[in-house]
């Protein structure tokens, strides 16, 4: 699965969000591992990690794609990645990826 957030209207926005939210196959009670990499030209790479539950992760997603990614993908049912990779003057020419990775 595979969706692009667009970001032209509020309308758009959060029904693009709404669209994609159910396609993800995110287990509440499993633990998943949080890997945030925020690169910017100049700067050295920002490295986050967490491990939280699913339940947690479906809201932190919600509240990423409406506000900080563009692109959700999930190409198997243990790792869901996250992106923002529209380079522009507005953000410094900053992308980010946000991976979650079920815990074993």
């Amino acid at each position: 699965m595979r969706a692009t957030i667009r970001r032209t209207n509020l309308d758009a926005l959060h029904g693009d969000v709404d669209a994609a939210m159910p396609q993800l196959e995110i287990e509440d009670h499993a633990m998943y591992y949080q890997l945030l990499v925020i690169a910017q030209p100049g700067e050295p790479d920002s490295i986050g990690e967490d491990v939280m539950p699913g339940s947690a992760v479906r809201e932190l997603i919600r509240t990423q794609l409406q506000v900080a990614m563009h692109e959700v993908e999930q190409t198997d049912r243990d790792e869901i990645t996250l992106r923002w990779t529209r380079k522009s003057k507005r953000n410094n020419y900053r992308t980010q990826s946000c991976t979650y990775s079920k815990v074993c």
